[in-house]
């Protein structure tokens, strides 16, 4: 399949999480703090999603894929890519939401 380069607007940070060294730092050159926040984010971005969570954030947040892109390439609508983002509360229960994990797991590290 052709990859559609980003946008101009969409901030492409990194090609792939499996092309970064775990010593490298996702946004530039840093201080220890925030060579360690990013290796947290590695880290949980690893620990805590599903195989398809984390392909459908590293091909959003990390090489600047649209939504409806990642939506064609996996078969499914927007709306599920959507969902697999930033979730919905179902019968009071929080479904998919990929953000949502990353933030819970990454709270101890940036405070409420």
């Amino acid at each position: 399949m052709e990859r559609t380069p980003p946008p101009a607007d969409r901030l492409r940070l990194c090609a792939a999480l499996d092309h970064v060294s775990a010593d490298a730092s996702l946004w530039g050159t840093a201080d220890d703090t925030h060579d360690d926040l990013c290796d947290a984010v590695r880290r949980a971005v690893a620990a805590v999603l599903s195989a398809r969570q984390r392909e459908i954030v590293e091909w959003h947040f990390f090489e600047g894929v649209s939504q409806g892109d990642i939506a064609r390439r996996l078969g499914v609508s927007q709306q599920v890519v959507q969902k697999s983002l930033y979730g919905v509360t179902r019968r009071g229960r929080a479904i998919g939401g990929s953000l949502r994990r990353l933030r819970e797991a990454l709270s101890p590290l940036v405070g409420p």
